[in-house]
């Protein structure tokens, strides 16, 4: 049996599109541009290879509801099963979004 690897990176993205996840429950997909990423300590970092390119992050809906497109957001995402996940009850001070500006 094969392990997975204990991952997690510290995204930031300007999130472009959002509609419902098509298996998770109570989550969004969403189409981001990867804006910068950081390794977070103690963690693989397996999502770094994606700045400068789009993406499809699965979140909480809890999380992204009502942000727009062009929202800035700060969070923490790891790789599971082939898909980018962010944090399901992220620490605070971990998710933080930023309206467009006009």
């Amino acid at each position: 049996m094969v392990q997975a690897t204990e991952n997690l990176t510290a995204l930031t993205i300007r999130l472009l599109t959002t509609g419902p996840h098509p298996r998770l429950k109570d989550w969004d997909r969403l189409g981001v541009d990867v804006l910068d990423a950081q390794p977070v300590s103690g963690h693989a970092d397996l999502l770094s290879r994606h700045v400068g390119q789009h993406l499809d992050l699965a979140a909480p809906s809890s999380l992204v509801a009502g942000l727009a497109p062009g929202t800035v957001i700060r969070l923490r995402a790891r790789l599971a099963g082939g898909e980018a996940l962010a944090e399901k009850r992220p620490p605070p001070g971990t998710f933080v979004a930023e309206p467009p500006t006009p």
